[in-house]
């Protein structure tokens, strides 16, 4: 997890707590030839803002705002048909929330917004017993948006709403509990709010601080931005291996377990990690300038070749990793995604190490 160093400290103070927390936390820093380069990253880091992170955000929040919309209505007259329609509109908001889910500094961190809305990995389930002592209390206070955003994580984000909606017995629930059904409006209304929040702190807000990157700042310099976009890229490979396709694959066949993956009650995981892959490599090209144009130009056709061979591979797997993981084929395909994203790893950090950015080490590798 990212320490965030508040903005408003003296420079000398926030000079003194800075080495203390990478320490404990790991810093992404530029390096000193870097530094001493004074390259300006600005326009680079405009471009992907512009091009590619403001209009992610703003494709969530308008997955989101059907979600909310449709899910006030939901409870007047419940059936199956009416279920579907709200399944089918969470899955558009989760979607959009895979598309912007690798950028993990800025707005996102405020308010514990990104937390908020999606507590997981959750190895112990913790959410399930917050979310199952939250229906417990049957208060209408607690749902008030005021009051539902000061709420525990675990009972505020998706997948809270993915079991509401999508367990075995939702419908009967939703029809026989009132408050259940409440639950579920307070929670699409929290996942719109968020999203339109953060969108709007992008546009509004957090721009301007990317445009005029310097010490008295979030970022004390306009490389420290380029790197943390450049991290967002590279650690989130990594992310998605480590978290989302091996946890269900197992040491071997046997050993796999669908309610490890991610979003398994929808058994949407495929979805996602075809989107999160499409929304890093869009990231890395999909400005002028490119996030690419970092690298050495030599190291770019291998791990272009890396990004199109793990989007072929996703796209060819089974669209249900629970039931693929249930076969030898099905398991194998998922293996060959993982030994990709293992591939396109070690690549992008190859091609780093060729540069004068310095990414720190990867947190998720516990070094």
């Amino acid at each position: 997890m990212r320490m965030i160093i508040d903005s408003r400290l003296p420079s000398m103070t926030r000079s003194r707590l800075i080495p203390t927390l990478c320490l404990l936390t790991g810093c992404l820093v530029a390096s000193p030839l870097l530094q001493a380069q004074n390259t300006d990253w600005t326009p680079l880091n405009l471009a992907m803002t512009d091009a590619v992170v403001i209009p992610a955000y703003e494709r969530f929040a308008a997955a989101t705002a059907p979600l909310a919309r449709n899910a006030a209505g939901f409870c007047a007259a419940i059936d199956a048909d009416s279920l579907a329609a709200l399944q089918q509109d969470f899955s558009a908001a989760y979607d959009g929330w895979q598309g912007v889910q690798h950028i993990q500094f800025g707005p996102i961190t405020w308010f514990n917004w990104n937390f908020r809305l999606q507590f997981w990995p959750d190895d112990k389930g913790t959410g399930a017993r917050q979310l199952d002592a939250l229906l417990a209390t049957a208060d209408p206070a607690v749902l008030v948006p005021e009051a539902f955003a000061q709420q525990s994580v675990g009972v505020q984000g998706f997948p809270a709403l993915e079991r509401l909606l999508f367990s075995d017995d939702s419908l009967v629930a939703l029809q026989n509990e009132p408050y259940r059904c409440q639950t579920v409006q307070a929670i699409s209304r929290n996942l719109d709010d968020i999203a339109s929040g953060v969108a709007q702190r992008w546009r509004d807000e957090f721009r301007t601080t990317v445009a005029n990157a310097d010490e008295r700042g979030f970022f004390e310099s306009a490389e420290d931005a380029t790197i943390d976009y450049l991290k967002a890229v590279v650690e989130s490979v990594r992310r998605i291996q480590q978290q989302k396709v091996q946890p269900v694959l197992g040491d071997n066949q046997a050993a796999a377990r669908e309610r490890r993956a991610e979003a398994w009650r929808m058994d949407r995981s495929v979805q996602h990690m075809r989107t999160n892959v499409a929304a890093l490599a869009a990231l890395f090209n999909d400005s002028a300038p490119a996030l690419s144009s970092v690298l050495q130009p030599a190291d770019l056709p291998n791990i272009q070749q890396a990004f199109a061979t793990l989007q072929q591979h996703l796209a060819d797997a089974p669209d249900s990793m629970n039931t693929a993981i249930t076969t030898a084929e099905g398991y194998a395909a998922f293996k060959q995604v993982d030994a990709d994203l293992d591939a396109l790893f070690e690549l992008l950090e190859a091609g780093v190490k060729g540069t004068d950015l310095y990414l720190g080490f990867n947190s998720l590798d516990g070094d």
